[in-house]
């Protein structure tokens, strides 16, 4: 039976991860810091997966406490006061789909309690009513950093986190994912180009070089909103004191690691299909075998890397 299964994965191999977890039918565990794509990982498991359902997004740290448990499984009118009529939950809402529980270490202990008994029985009992309402959905958590702490700091109940981690996934912070840095860059500047009408043009040398060595303390969202500067024109990293760790490299060996990261997630996108990447790099065959051997650059691998424990 598989207990856990996680994946610490470069952003490329991402795709490749949901199309395999998204059709089973497993909850799902994410954390990784702030900006790390998290929110859209989520998404884009619940868009793949099947379901008919909707995704249903919450935010527990924006979930007043008092609140916490009639928003999450519903109310029967005359419960409280002021609740005129009957009010299905979230848990409701994303029926036959997905419910997306972000920061969900900053859940209350005792609604923590009663989420599990919720997830582990797959229906609800609405505030007021004893009738149990069976669901078919998915949950997926998500924090910022494993849970382990709060565990043992006893903030965090450990049943529930096991109950929620058939499936966990580590989203790396970005400046320790260089080869990705410049790829993703360059994708993000033909979106923003597209969204905002302006031509789409190629970041300078100086620029590639600054980008890879910086530090990132917010990720992929301040990847792309440095993409976004880029194309209207300002300086990508706006910062007083930019975080850029000076490298060790000469430039020619950066320039190099540049190039080397474009041609891999090049062939990486077009299934090494070596006359695709000719026609979207625009250099003649007889160059780009050049730069494989120069670069010792070797295909991808086709599956992401995981490591799978089995009871």
């Amino acid at each position: 039976m598989l207990n856990m299964l996680e994946a610490h994965l470069d952003q490329r191999d991402l795709n490749e991860l949901v199309d395999k977890i998204a059709p089973l039918p497993l909850d799902i565990f994410v954390y990784g810091q702030t900006g790390t794509g998290k929110d859209r990982l989520a998404r884009r498991v619940h868009e793949r997966s099947g379901r008919t359902g909707s995704f249903v997004p919450i935010n527990c740290a924006a979930i007043p406490e008092s609140l916490a448990e009639s928003l999450l499984f519903g109310t029967v009118s005359g419960v409280f006061t002021g609740a005129v009529r009957s009010r299905p939950g979230y848990f409701e809402e994303s029926n036959h789909g997905t419910l997306y529980l972000d920061e969900i270490d900053s859940m209350p202990m005792h609604t923590q309690a009663k989420l599990l008994r919720v997830i582990e029985s797959r229906g609800v009992e609405r505030l007021g009513s004893t009738e149990f309402i069976p669901l078919n959905l998915r949950v997926i958590a998500s924090a910022q950093s494993s849970l382990n702490q709060l565990i043992k700091e006893q903030r965090f109940r450990s049943d529930l986190f096991y109950r929620l981690n058939a499936i966990s996934i580590h989203l790396p912070p970005l400046h320790t994912q260089k080869a990705s840095i410049i790829p993703t860059f360059m994708k993000m500047v033909q979106n923003e180009a597209h969204l905002l009408g302006f031509p789409s043009t190629t970041p300078p040398s100086h620029l590639l070089n600054e980008l890879i060595n910086y530090t990132w303390p917010g990720n992929l969202r301040e990847l792309r909103s440095a993409a976004r500067r880029f194309v209207l024109g300002l300086a990508p990293l706006e910062h007083e004191n930019p975080m850029v760790v000076p490298s060790k490299l000469r430039l020619k060996d950066q320039l190099r690691q540049v190039e080397k990261s474009l041609i891999e997630d090049a062939l990486k996108r077009h299934n090494h299909s070596m006359t695709a990447v000719i026609d979207e790099l625009g250099i003649p065959s007889r160059t780009l075998y050049h730069r494989l051997k120069r670069l010792k650059i070797t295909p991808p691998h086709k599956t992401a890397p995981m490591y799978i424990h089995d009871d």
